[in-house]
């Protein structure tokens, strides 16, 4: 059993790389009306299957609860020490989320392709420059934003569709629908600084408003991703790891390690302990966070610590994860484990 979310890709890819001019001649709004009701009959139809294909198979789905965001969020959010979460209800949760995301996205990009021709209508009438530049300027951010729009429905539309087959997989097993997307691929340290804060910082300014939070949290994403990588470690390449205290070690106990191992030269630890706590000061003191700290930072000191850890750790992750292991940080297990559901 499968869906035809697909199908409506089609609707949406179309548009991608409309040009201005097209906006003006073009049914845009209207087509995007109909790709919108296509989804929310699809939707409708893809609930009528798994309902049928539940009790087909005597499987319990409360189908009503997960109408309520909190018990979507306790089903697709499990807890290390929650030994009662169901695979079908976990699958079912995010498949929930997915449909929720595709509906949001569908009604936001009709809103943006109306805004889209407001604002170019108004630029090609428009009579004084000054204006006209105004216009202008409005209509590439309303154009950058529909685009954003469209590259994320169609990464939605497969992804429900691959929730959608791994919760008909899970209530019957004998379904043996493939999914899209088999694997994902590593994010590079580049994609992820540009992601955080240079994208926001180009797009009218925003990076000001989040600032040093948003770039430690990428720091801090791709430095314990890759720690506690086994697959890339030489010693622990067929190990699991276990977070003893429940949550990743953080920033402060990475480089309290990383300089017990007198290591602090290859991973810039200095500068990164300097950004930890400059975070703080400008959170707890309301320091405003001026455009050209961010653009040094983002473009020239976070990159360099990235760029450090992504040489270095190839010949010390193992000695990292020893020594946060000997301080019952975690536990590197050589048994076979694995994290519930098919998510690693």
């Amino acid at each position: 059993m499968n869906s035809r979310i697909q199908n409506v890709t089609p609707r949406y890819t179309k548009f991608e790389n409309i040009l201005p001019d097209e906006v003006r001649y073009t049914q845009i709004t209207e087509e995007f009306e109909e790709a919108k009701s296509e989804i929310n009959i699809i939707i409708e139809e893809d609930l009528r299957n798994i309902k049928s294909l539940s009790s087909s198979q005597n499987k319990s789905i409360p189908f009503n609860q997960f109408l309520k965001p909190a018990s979507i969020i306790k089903a697709a959010f499990y807890l290390e020490n929650d030994h009662s979460q169901e695979p079908i209800l976990f699958y079912y949760a995010h498949w929930t989320m997915s449909l929720s995301a595709l509906r949001s996205l569908a009604q936001g990009i009709i809103e943006m392709s109306r805004e889209l021709k407001t604002y170019y209508a108004n630029y090609v009438n428009a009579t004084a420059t000054h204006e006209k530049g105004i216009e202008f300027n409005h209509f590439v951010s309303a154009y950058q934003d529909l685009h954003g729009y469209l590259a994320s429905i169609h990464n939605i539309i497969k992804q429900y569709y691959d929730l959608f087959v791994q919760v008909c997989n899970e209530v019957n097993p004998n379904n043996k629908e493939a999914a899209l997307n088999q694997y994902q691929s590593d994010t590079d340290y580049r994609q992820l600084l540009a992601a955080a804060i240079k994208v926001l910082l180009l797009h009218g300014n925003m990076g000001r408003l989040v600032g040093f939070p948003l770039l430690i949290s990428a720091l801090e994403v791709f430095i314990t991703s890759e720690i506690f990588n086994t697959k890339k470690s030489i010693k622990y390449s067929n190990n699991k790891i276990f977070f003893l205290k429940k949550d990743i070690p953080s920033l402060k106990i990475i480089i309290s390690i990383i300089e017990r191992l007198h290591l602090e030269r290859f991973f810039k630890t200095d500068s990164l302990r300097r950004l930890y706590d400059w975070q703080n000061i400008i959170i707890h003191r309301r320091i405003r966070t001026d455009d050209y700290l961010l653009w040094f930072v983002c473009e020239r000191t976070a990159l360099e610590i990235l760029a450090a850890f992504n040489a270095n750790l190839k010949h010390y992750r193992d000695q990292i994860l020893e020594e946060l292991q000997n301080e019952e940080e975690i536990q590197i297990n050589n048994s076979h484990y694995w994290l519930r559901f098919g998510y690693e």
